[in-house]
């Protein structure tokens, strides 16, 4: 299965606008100590801290079996614009990249909404994110919950990534709704053989790592051998 996206070749900045504001991220400053046990404080220090607007969100990863006798595990992956990465060519990177990032490979994935509440709202963030972006709705009621969720960044940000499993059927998408944002509506879906996705992960043809940990623990619950 593959639904092209429309290509990207670049980024016109139109304005920059101040790091305070609304929008989806919240970022705090503090001067803070740590308090010990006994009652010993630490000296101060400053920290900063990004927050989400539903703090956490959902990775999805659809699949199917490619012969239909469960030999060939399939994976549904994205294929996108981010324009953050897209700016790295600006910064004076620590390791030499010449890659210009005018694409990504990743994981469906969505942010929860404030009133996505407990394992029963990520389910329901999980399905609904699905369907918008690749239009393909769960084939049963089965929802496969792949461990414990991870922190991405957790020197930086408070999200965590819940990781969540769908089976599909490729041949009933439809038009993904999408959200109605521009790189929403620019990106693309294929899919993959579970190990070929693993082997692009260590490579580094895949760098999201979403991607990798939850196709590996996929490939486990389901027995799959890679």
């Amino acid at each position: 299965m593959r639904r092209p996206g429309r290509p990207v070749v670049g980024l016109r900045i139109a304005k920059k606008l101040p790091s305070s504001g609304p929008g989806f991220l919240t970022l705090e400053r503090f001067m803070a100590r740590n308090l010990y046990a006994g009652g010993a404080v630490s000296e101060p220090y400053r920290f900063e801290v990004v927050h989400r607007r539903g703090v956490d969100a959902v990775a999805i990863f659809p699949f199917f079996y490619g012969d239909g006798r469960r030999r060939s595990l399939k994976v549904l992956l994205k294929v996108g614009f981010r324009p953050g990465l897209y700016l790295r060519a600006r910064l004076p990177l620590p390791v030499p990249d010449r890659r210009v990032y005018t694409f990504m490979y990743e994981a469906v994935a969505g942010s929860l909404e404030p009133r996505d509440r407990g394992d029963a709202g990520v389910d329901r963030r999980a399905r609904a994110e699905l369907f918008e972006e690749t239009g393909l709705r769960p084939q049963s009621a089965r929802i496969v919950r792949l461990g414990a969720g991870f922190f991405p960044s957790h020197g930086q940000s408070t999200e965590k990534i819940h990781l969540r499993a769908f089976p599909v059927d490729p041949s009933s998408a439809g038009p993904p709704p999408g959200d109605g944002s521009i790189n929403e509506g620019d990106s693309g879906t294929f899919s993959l053989e579970a190990g070929r996705i693993l082997q692009l992960c260590r490579r580094g043809s895949i760098e999201d790592p979403k991607v990798e940990i939850g196709v590996s623990r996929l490939c486990r619950r389901l027995g799959y051998k890679i």
